[in-house]
């Protein structure tokens, strides 16, 4: 067997040369932000337009290594539902600033649960993109000020620039 050969061999298999597992970095876009996001972004001096939202493999496995066990755990299931959360959520704090990078807090409530997503935002000339970073639910419902304690629970987040958002009427910003 030619070198060749069994390098295609292996990558079919999804091994590396070195016979180890490799797992292929994929994303995926799940829609471009909204309206109310995009201006929410301005507010603070963020460009959110070029931006898309998308998802990843290796998003998709930590959630489900830190996340998909016990009474709350995230299933495949859970991950339909991040597209309408950044769509419509009923809490966002956009502009937290967590170890220098710029992260997006998202909650949507519903039938006892409550649903929190976080994303990057990264704009650099390879990435434009809100990316998705953890995913988690809770029981309790939310307001504002419980939501800011979760997010600046560990003391590595600041809020101090961040704008803030209620949804209004269902829409957050008010926009029908």
């Amino acid at each position: 067997m030619t070198k060749e050969t069994r390098e295609n061999t292996l990558e079919k298999n999804g091994k590396s040369r070195y016979c180890v597992q490799v797992n292929p970095f994929h994303k995926t876009t799940i829609g471009k932000p909204r309206k109310w996001l995009i201006e929410g972004a301005a507010e603070i001096g963020l460009d959110y337009s070029e931006l898309s939202h998308e998802v990843t493999n290796h998003f998709k496995s930590h959630v489900m290594r830190r996340h998909g066990e016990g009474v709350l755990s995230i299933t495949e299931k859970d991950f339909e539902k991040i597209p309408a959360i950044v769509r419509q959520p009923d809490l966002a704090i956009i502009g937290t600033i967590r170890n220098g990078a710029i992260v997006n807090v998202y909650v949507k409530m519903e039938h006892g649960t409550t649903y929190l997503y976080y994303d990057e935002a990264l704009n650099s000339n390879r990435n434009k993109a809100l990316r998705a970073r953890t995913f988690f639910k809770i029981v309790k419902p939310l307001d504002m000020k419980n939501l800011e304690r979760i997010v600046i629970m560990n003391g590595k987040t600041d809020l101090s620039r961040a704008k803030k958002i209620i949804a209004a009427g269902g829409h957050p910003g008010g926009e029908a």
